[in-house]
């Protein structure tokens, strides 16, 4: 039997399949990290050119200069702390930490730097050799630098400390963690899973394997229509519950793709959103090719802000991403940019990319998520998201 071409994850997937059909939210975890074969345990490199997808931080730039000054806001909202913790989540080949790192290091943010330690949350071993390689000037720890250091994480959320003052970074993390996959029957709601059939990966229908699904869409006040499909990930607020609980002072900022409950699970979707990536092209078969193809599913922000406002935390602010680097100030600052005319002409063409409102300007959405922040505003989400919708129905 021949169902992927990862060995280590064919002989996984074949002896769990062997007792019967497994919830796609098993499938999916299995097929990204499974250690022998998982997508994300893959020894080249899967974002960028090389790999199967790109993403803003590929893109320009300009992006993590953009993330910085939301940082540096943060922090001066936190009163300026001589320490400042910076955690970053699937930092992926941590271009987007390097370019952070550069702006604080780099622009008139002194005190920053001297207080800034910057957190790589990595579970890829091939993948952190890289990061460590790209990131070594800041991995020495010199005096007056930001300091960086890279955290495997265990079981669970240990790798996080018992309290967080700082500022939390999920850049494309959620949208890749497991989901259930779910679809409205004439019968009431019901899971798919994945089943083995003629020696190939297939899918079937069977009951919730998590009781907290019954009732999931009621609550959200949400009705599916029959043969709808639709993702739940508990996992991401399993995540955004283990970081609300620890947070004690400062943000938690989330760039990905997704909408309003109300949005998300609109009739409009009547697949759901559960995506395939492969040599950057989109496949709408989930089970394909499991090891080498990225799976990812769009992020209910309705359900992260409700979980993380049970916890303590406040909106911060809410858009899109043209809109959040916009408002961060993005084209003062490339116009600023004149030291090199010929580079900074080509960097601003490649940073039209992160603005286009049809492309990942308009597709990712921006979370801020505050504690201890007070009526803080921040420039960077001044402006309403193009999918304003999502906005308006945030809360349901």
């Amino acid at each position: 039997m021949n169902i992927c071409a990862q060995p280590g994850l064919a002989e996984a997937l074949e002896a769990e399949l062997r007792h019967g059909p497994i919830p796609f939210k098993h499938f999916m975890e299995l097929a990204l990290y499974h250690p022998e074969g998982g997508y994300y345990r893959q020894p080249s490199p899967r974002t960028g050119r090389g790999g199967d997808f790109k993403t803003s931080p590929h893109q320009s730039r300009w992006f993590g200069a953009m993330v910085a000054r939301q940082a540096v806001e943060i922090w001066r909202a936190m009163g300026r702390p001589a320490a400042f913790s910076l955690f970053e989540f699937g930092p992926g080949e941590g271009w987007l930490a390097h370019d952070i790192l550069d702006a604080i290091e780099t622009g008139a943010h002194g005190p920053l730097a001297e207080a800034l330690e910057y957190v790589l949350i990595e579970q890829s071993p091939p993948a952190t050799g890289r990061i460590a390689s790209r990131l070594a000037r800041w991995m020495e720890g010199a005096p007056g630098r930001p300091r960086a250091r890279l955290d495997i994480p265990g079981p669970g959320h240990s790798e996080l400390p018992g309290q967080i003052s700082g500022l939390v970074i999920a850049h494309e993390f959620l949208d890749a963690l497991p989901v259930h996959l779910l679809v409205q029957t004439e019968a009431g709601l019901a899971e798919r899973h994945v089943e083995l059939r003629a020696g190939k990966l297939s899918f079937c229908e069977g009951p919730l394997s998590d009781g907290r699904l019954d009732g999931w869409f009621a609550g959200l006040g949400v009705a599916l229509r029959p043969g709808q499909a639709a993702e739940v990930c508990l996992p991401a607020l399993e995540w955004i519950e283990a970081v609300g609980r620890r947070m004690q002072k400062g943000g938690v900022l989330l760039f990905d793709y997704g909408f309003s409950s109300q949005v998300l699970y609109h009739p409009s979707r009547m697949e759901g959103t559960i995506r395939g990536y492969r040599q950057h092209a989109m496949t709408l078969d989930p089970l394909e090719k499991p090891g080498e193809t990225d799976l990812t599913a769009h992020v209910d922000y309705s359900s992260i802000l409700k979980t993380a406002e049970s916890l303590g935390l406040s909106l911060g602010g809410f858009t899109d991403q043209t809109h959040f680097l916009l408002g961060a100030g993005i084209a003062e600052a490339m116009e600023q940019d004149t030291e090199d005319m010929a580079r900074a002409a080509a960097e601003r063409r490649s940073a039209m990319g992160l603005l286009d409102p049809g492309g990942l300007g308009g597709a990712i959405k921006v979370m801020l998520l505050t504690k201890g922040l007070g009526e803080t505003e921040f420039p960077a989400f001044s402006m309403k998201p193009g999918d304003r919708e999502s906005l308006a129905t945030l809360r349901g």
